[in-house]
């Protein structure tokens, strides 16, 4: 294997894994933390709303979101959201939407 296609695979292999940590963590933190729901705006308020919690800020391409009730991100997919990451991290990956 040359060292190119072995950069390219560990590469891979760390997005990989960050992917997951991010998509995993918003499951696992306490209730109350802060997540950023992707996609289109107002699917991701319907979604927060129905889902019992708070919009915190909407950027580009995220709908950073709160609640205080624990089960919270499964409600979130439960109520249509395409993808949730954990808010702290992954809101700075948005530009804010008047930027």
């Amino acid at each position: 294997m040359s060292t190119i296609t072995r950069t390219a695979v560990h590469v891979a292999l760390v997005l990989l894994l960050w992917s997951f940590v991010m998509i995993a963590m918003p499951f696992i933190g306490p209730a109350g933390r802060q997540v950023a729901v992707v996609g289109d705006a107002n699917r991701a308020m319907r979604a927060i709303v129905a889902a019992g919690g708070q919009v915190v800020e909407v950027r580009r391409g995220a709908t950073l979101a709160r609640s205080r009730y624990p089960g919270f991100v499964r409600r979130l997919y439960a109520n249509g959201a395409v993808a949730v990451f954990e808010g702290r991290i992954a809101g700075g990956c948005f530009s804010k939407a008047g930027a």
